[in-house]
């Protein structure tokens, strides 16, 4: 019998938007709001408000640094930042964090924007 199939977090960064994505291997998931690419974030991915320009920024540096949202009550570990100034130095401090399930994305700059 097959495992049931489940649905993951993914972000729009552009359009500062969520969705509910399947996962499939080797599949892009594209937004259907901006056509641009969506980033898996993980299950327990709660995105921020559209408004909220710090916390959307903050939520893609830490992205960027390969940071996912899986599972995060369980998991041992200092609390991600709950600012965007405090990210620099919790990435810094933190390089085996167990939610750091990532490489770095250098398609991004250190403060979350998109790299030209």
């Amino acid at each position: 019998m097959p495992s049931p199939q489940y649905l993951i977090a993914h972000a729009c960064f552009g359009c500062r938007k969520s969705f509910k994505v399947a996962p499939r291997p080797d599949y892009v998931a594209i937004c259907p709001n901006c056509g641009g690419t969506l980033h898996e974030m993980g299950r327990s991915f709660k995105a921020p408000p559209a408004k909220d320009l710090e916390q959307w920024a903050k939520v893609q540096a830490l992205f960027a640094a390969g940071f996912r949202f899986f599972s995060y009550r369980s998991t041992s570990g200092p609390s991600l930042p709950n600012r965007l100034a405090d990210v620099e130095a919790f990435i810094r401090d933190n390089p085996a964090h167990p939610l750091r399930v990532a490489a770095p994305n250098q398609s991004f700059k250190a403060d979350g924007s998109a790299a030209a």
